[in-house]
């Protein structure tokens, strides 16, 4: 009778570990997200997914915007997209601009909107960096 109740406090304690190792694990998730715009007429319907990602995953979540083709020049003092960056950044999301792709526009960094980052390297680097990093793909 001992036996069995031995064994039964060992399986008792594993099942609780596991649980709790269940919970940390879960605990430790941070939820994290690449949106890829390379279209100037999808902004609002980025600005859209990032709303929706931020009310759905939290404020804990890494949400990350790389923009490179024709869509730079919705980020620079050249467009009138202050007010759709700005809630972009309120939503707590980063928003990087492909090098490249300014350069093919003869545009420079510093005809960026404030609030940016420039990716020196390129988008592509930076979507594959972040995809290995075990960030979700989305294209809007």
């Amino acid at each position: 009778m001992k036996k069995v109740m031995n064994k039964f406090c060992h399986l008792q304690l594993m099942i609780i570990l596991t649980c709790l190792f269940a919970q940390a694990a879960l605990a430790d998730k941070n939820d994290k997200v690449v949106l890829h715009l390379n279209t100037p007429q999808k902004m609002t319907m980025l600005v859209n997914n990032v709303t929706s990602l931020r009310s759905m995953l939290g404020p804990e979540a890494e949400i990350v915007v790389v923009v490179n083709g024709p869509a730079v020049v919705r980020f620079t003092n050249l467009a009138d997209s202050r007010d759709q960056l700005d809630q972009l950044l309120t939503l707590n999301a980063e928003v990087s601009i492909c090098s490249y792709a300014l350069k093919n526009k003869n545009l420079s960094k510093i005809q960026l909107l404030e609030g940016t980052s420039y990716l020196e390297d390129g988008g592509v680097a930076k979507l594959v960096e972040l995809q290995q990093k075990g960030f979700a793909y989305i294209k809007p």
